[in-house]
């Protein structure tokens, strides 16, 4: 049987008495309930992981961006703004250690060694 839209599941969350207090305190400052706030934080999360299960999945050439949309519920926009930020992320740590590589390389006169580390990336 399919839900109508906007009615909700109970779920039952156990909690120790420290990690109510703690949810207890930010909902009181936050003006939210600790159901409310729950909810939100456990979409949030969901949301993230799924991103990252799609971007993952497409990167790693296992299913494609209309497959993965299809699986996760994500729109393919969102799954691409994933897919650019892990290579732009990637980039970045490349153009760092290359960087390093190359002080390095200067520094000890040895430009045989950013040569290596060029040739050690593209690959």
């Amino acid at each position: 049987m399919k839900k109508e839209k906007g009615e909700k599941t109970t779920i039952t969350v156990r909690l120790t008495d420290e990690e109510d207090q703690v949810i207890s305190r930010l909902c009181s400052l936050k003006k939210t309930s600790k159901t409310g706030y729950l909810a939100h934080l456990a979409k949030d999360q969901a949301r993230r992981e799924l991103l990252s299960f799609a971007a993952e999945e497409y990167l790693g050439g296992r299913a494609s961006l209309s497959e993965l949309a299809k699986k996760t519920g994500l729109d393919t926009p969102a799954i691409m703004d994933e897919v650019a930020s892990i290579k732009g992320q990637d980039k970045r740590a490349v153009e760092a250690f290359l960087s390093a590589v190359e002080t390095l390389s200067k520094l000890n006169n040895d430009p045989e060694f950013y040569r290596l580390a060029v040739t050690a990336i593209k690959e």
